[in-house]
């Protein structure tokens, strides 16, 4: 590990990040002020407060949230039982939940006092295992891809990062320019003033790939869905779009991937822990490598957001890009879940054109009718007496450890169902929908 601190870099001048949102009107400028100086305030007043103070405030404010944003909650209670489907009871799984919201407020305000500590308070702070990885691949000369999520104490990452490189070798790290310029450029001054090379995710990849060629170490967020430029492979076991970025400039510039995980081990103390990625650089086994890494604490993980996101006018439907021909690839074990409903005579709607296959499709049919052929399970309306359309769906939802995901109904049952799913955050779609 290297003792030398760097030389702080010069300011970053808010007016050159500006222009990466254009001309701003007056009221913004106010805006982008007042967060500003909130941000400021609330930085000093939680670096006069102990670690253990920071991190039970956290887990207050966490709380809090956990009890306001129902949509919220039911993101981060499905995103738990797709990740962990048949390994946790149900449960156990909604105080996962409420944990996910306590752990998430503890870290974000620990990660803003992180940012000020020196190598003495973060050694207090956080418990290194496994640097012995790293240290290898920069005696091999080897680049070194790192592989991050949105787990733990994040700013302990990027303050430790510099730290370990060797004399000559730089660390950097791709971030997402914030909305407000002000803090944008705070944040990039306070990196790298500790040595981290910020690169944004506009940059090109060319900039990386000779930062990497180099011997330096670049640290890259995969944990986050990637839209349609993504590429389609199982992560815990079910489709969906994950970045590339990785994979691809671990193939190109031979770099080593490791990966880090940051696991809490009590109030204001955490555990950082650096895994060996196994197998070829391919997407598939990076988020193997993630999965590894999200399994060490899964509580502590950032899963605020849709990460297997239903499509709301396309359920049936995964944005993303299928591997290239001759990658190796493997199915998925967890299918999603659609439920084809029949109407009050029993007509069953025509299934759409899954993409990808990944669907196993239930039906709902109203008592005494005939029940379709082929179907992964059957549920009957009314044979338990009456029942809402609410109530039966969140009923079908807890009747498999996966969610359901999506609804597919013929004209006559349409409003009704569409209505529901809609509050209940369940994808739908209609018959003869391509």
């Amino acid at each position: 590990m290297s003792s030398h601190s760097p030389s702080p870099p010069p300011l970053v001048d808010a007016t050159d990040a500006l222009r990466h949102w254009g001309p701003p009107t007056w009221k913004k400028r106010l805006q982008w002020r007042l967060e500003s100086w909130a941000y400021i305030g609330l930085e000093r007043l939680l670096t006069v407060m102990s670690a253990r103070a920071v991190a039970r405030s956290g887990r207050l404010l966490g709380t809090l949230a956990y009890l306001a944003f129902g949509k919220r909650r039911r993101t981060v209670a499905r995103n738990l039982r797709i990740a962990l489907a048949g390994e946790r009871p149900p449960a156990e799984l909604k105080g996962m939940t409420a944990e996910v919201f306590k752990r998430s407020g503890a870290n974000l305000l620990s990660s803003l006092r992180t940012a000020h500590l020196d190598e003495a308070g973060l050694s207090r702070t956080v418990q290194v295992k496994n640097l012995h990885y790293l240290q290898e691949a920069q005696q091999a000369g080897k680049g070194v891809m790192m592989v991050i999520a949105h787990m733990g104490n994040w700013e302990a990452l990027a303050q430790w990062f510099p730290l370990w490189m060797e004399p000559g070798r730089l660390s950097a790290s791709v971030y997402r320019p914030l909305n407000n310029p002000i803090l944008n450029a705070r944040l990039i001054t306070a990196r790298e003033r500790r040595g981290l090379k910020m690169f944004s995710k506009e940059d090109s990849p060319l900039a990386m790939a000779a930062h990497l060629r180099a011997g330096g170490a670049l640290g890259v967020l995969s944990d986050q869905r990637a839209g349609k430029a993504g590429e389609l492979v199982p992560f815990f076991g079910r489709l969906t779009s994950c970045t590339p970025i990785p994979s691809v400039l671990a193939r190109r510039t031979g770099a080593i991937v490791l990966g880090v995980s940051l696991r809490t081990l009590d109030l204001g103390r955490w555990e950082m822990k650096i895994h060996r990625l196994e197998g070829e650089p391919t997407t598939l086994n990076v988020m193997g490598l993630l999965e590894r890494m999200i399994r060490e604490s899964p509580e502590d993980v950032f899963w605020l957001q849709e990460r297997w996101r239903i499509e709301r006018r396309a359920p049936h439907k995964v944005w993303g890009k299928p591997p290239k021909p001759g990658v190796v690839t493997v199915p998925p074990t967890k299918l999603r879940r659609a439920l084809l409903w029949a109407d009050a005579a029993g007509t069953m709607p025509t299934r759409p054109l899954a993409e990808p296959a990944d669907v196993d499709y239930e039906a709902a049919i109203p008592d005494g009718a005939m029940a379709p052929p082929a179907v992964a399970k059957l549920w009957i309306r009314g044979a338990e007496g009456p029942e809402t359309t609410e109530a039966f769906l969140r009923r079908v939802d807890a009747g498999a450890s996966l969610p359901l995901d999506f609804v597919v109904t013929g004209k006559k049952a349409e409003a009704e169902v569409r209505a529901v799913c809609k509050k209940l955050g369940l994808g739908w779609v209609a018959e003869g929908t391509p």
